[in-house]
């Protein structure tokens, strides 16, 4: 699955803090009396300097939490990343650590058939994944903003007594500025693209909030789309019947062996057909109107909706 490439989608996008956030660094303050007792995390850029950004880990982290959110809603069979034993409580076991055990030694294709929705496109210990999250930097109209952070105070409650039973302890949270985000998707369904939509979308709408805290109201964030890039590698002819100005092509578009037991699917119709740049055997279409890629992102809502339709309950 990962021998070949054959599609990618890559998203430019500005997440913007709609309230205070915080990525912790995990460092506590100790003997420091500069910092607080839970600090944002922090990096050094090439061009920024020292700066707060928000961790690629974490932001693929929420989106792959809802997204199995989304599954499990749907009715598709969905595991539970996090566990590792057979323990009945409702949850299927984490698919890496299952075939560990069942497929040692397997080829790629026996294990891609045993994953579920999710671990296939995310990946899991047995699978790399197909999605990639890059670190997110404060925008350089922005940088200052964004590390000129602010202090609040929390408390941990006792949930019996109802009393304060640690604090008050110090928060650093930023709550201005815009970080550059950026998500790329190789060798993809259409499918997989309509469920990463769907979850941009409820981002954007509040339901996915990110870092620390997101139940007491941190972790608000909004979502604007930049720049949208589709490419496929290697073509030099081979695929002239391919119209990739007026379609979008999934990964079963190229002969990727069936094996893999990919789900079927047809060319998607682009809502605005595109003029095709081709360089270096590399062809790649982009759109950098913010409507124009919220209108592709969600005309791909229709085939993730035939895959749950066709695969619930499987």
């Amino acid at each position: 699955m990962h021998k070949r490439l054959v599609n990618e989608l890559r998203l430019d996008f500005l997440i913007a803090p709609q309230g205070p956030l915080l990525i912790k660094s995990g460092k506590e303050a100790g003997a420091d009396p500069t910092l607080l007792d839970m600090n944002f995390v922090r990096t050094h850029h090439a061009e920024l300097g020292r700066t707060v950004y928000l961790p690629g880990s974490s932001l693929k982290g929420a989106v792959r939490s809802y997204c199995e959110k989304i599954g499990r809603t749907v009715g598709l069979d969905v595991c539970n990343p996090l566990k590792r034993d057979d323990k009945k409580d409702g949850t299927k076991k984490g698919c890496g650590f299952e075939l560990e055990r069942k497929l040692k030694g397997a080829s790629g294709t026996e294990i891609y058939q045993k994953l579920c929705p999710i671990c296939r496109l995310f990946g899991h210990t047995v699978m790399a994944s197909h999605a990639w999250f890059a670190d997110a930097y404060p925008t350089p109209e922005t940088i200052q903003a964004v590390n000129d952070t602010e202090e609040r105070d929390g408390v941990a409650i006792d949930r019996i007594s109802g009393a304060v039973a640690v604090g008050p302890f110090q928060l650093e949270v930023v709550t201005r500025g815009v970080f550059q985000a950026q998500l790329a998707v190789r060798n993809f369904q259409l499918w997989q693209v309509g469920l990463l939509a769907v979850a941009l979308r409820d981002m954007t709408d509040g339901r996915v909030p990110i870092g620390f805290a997101k139940s007491r109201g941190l972790g608000q964030v909004e979502v604007a789309y930049q720049k949208l890039q589709i490419s496929y590698p290697g073509q030099f002819g081979q695929a002239s019947d391919l119209d990739f100005g007026t379609d979008l092509y999934g990964a079963t578009a190229f002969g990727i062996e069936e094996d893999y037991g990919f789900f079927p699917e047809e060319p998607l119709p682009l809502p605005t057909p595109r003029r095709v740049e081709a360089e270096w055997g590399r062809v790649t279409l982009t759109f950098e109107d913010a409507e124009e890629i919220e209108a592709l992102l969600k005309a791909t809502v229709q085939p993730w909706a035939r895959y749950v339709t066709q695969s619930a309950g499987g």
